[in-house]
């Protein structure tokens, strides 16, 4: 079991700090939103320039990287907490190509699934807890929605998108799924009763793409523990895609043309980058080898 640093066993608290960006912030940034030199190359390839069909890939920044109460160690800047007391997130992407229209279509067709969930630990007890949905039972999946419609022909299918199911399900306890990436961060005993509260007392019946999912479900706890992290990504989707073999009308009506949406693979570049800078920290055999 993997337990938390602090000062003679007790929580190490700075004074309250002011809202700002952290030093690391910038680079995480640069990286993300493709700034950078090669960000077309990178794996997975997140961020696309504007396209000539109109396509466009870009994660959503942040303002700031910690709330201006987090609990930080004044010296390092980096989070603390009380003894035995960890926030983990997990992460399994599905590692989509957003270079382009094809590359994106392609690679999430192979792998139509990503997921996001989270452990919360204190002292002598782990609750282990994701958000699911979009079962398909009650009506049509997300991408089969859309596929029906395209192939229908309708003016906009991509609106299928902006619906809500009513399919949603918490799910308490050991998993089977093996997480790409596993992120720890130690927490104080009074966040951690602030992310338990909120996990129990949530509402989990309904289940969205554009927001609430289990990737913003994640995202809200890790603001309760006092740190904002980057989970989302807006893209500008062209009118028309080539679809078996036929181009296809997308949308009609222009306030479909960008869609903006919480995924795993995101938040798991994010979080490896928090744990290269000494934030939290990578916890992913720690954990792997709990599981065996």
């Amino acid at each position: 079991m993997v337990v938390g640093q602090g000062t003679h066993g007790k929580c190490r608290m700075n004074r309250k700090v002011t809202e700002r960006l952290h030093p690391c912030l910038p680079l995480v940034l640069i990286l993300l939103t493709g700034a950078a030199v090669g960000c077309a190359h990178q794996t997975p390839r997140l961020c696309a320039p504007t396209q000539p069909n109109g396509w466009r890939a870009q994660p959503v920044t942040i303002v700031s990287r910690f709330a201006p109460d987090a609990d930080l160690d004044p010296a390092a800047n980096t989070p603390v907490g009380d003894e035995g007391y960890n926030l983990y997130i997990l992460t399994v992407a599905a590692h989509w190509d957003y270079s382009n229209t094809r590359s994106f279509v392609s690679s999430f067709a192979q792998r139509p699934w990503g997921h996001s969930w989270l452990v919360l630990e204190s002292p002598g007890n782990r609750l282990e807890y994701a958000l699911n949905g979009n079962f398909g039972r009650m009506q049509p999946s997300y991408h089969e929605g859309v596929k029906q419609r395209l192939l229908a022909g309708e003016p906009n299918p991509i609106s299928y998108l902006w619906e809500t199911m009513s399919d949603g399900r918490r799910e308490i306890g050991k998993t089977d799924r093996i997480p790409s990436f596993v992120w720890r961060m130690p927490i104080t005993r009074r966040r951690h009763q602030l992310i338990h509260e909120f996990l129990m007392q949530r509402k989990c019946d309904r289940f969205g793409i554009r927001s609430d999912n289990c990737t913003d479900m994640v995202a809200e706890a890790g603001a309760l523990a006092g740190i904002n992290l980057i989970h989302r990504v807006r893209l500008t989707v062209p009118p028309e895609v080539k679809f078996r073999g036929r181009m296809r009308r997308v949308w009609t009506d222009p306030q479909y043309r960008i869609v903006e949406f919480s995924v795993p693979d995101v938040l798991e570049l994010d979080l490896r980058q928090l744990a290269q800078f000494g934030i939290g920290s990578d916890a992913t055999d720690s954990y792997l080898a709990m599981k065996r």
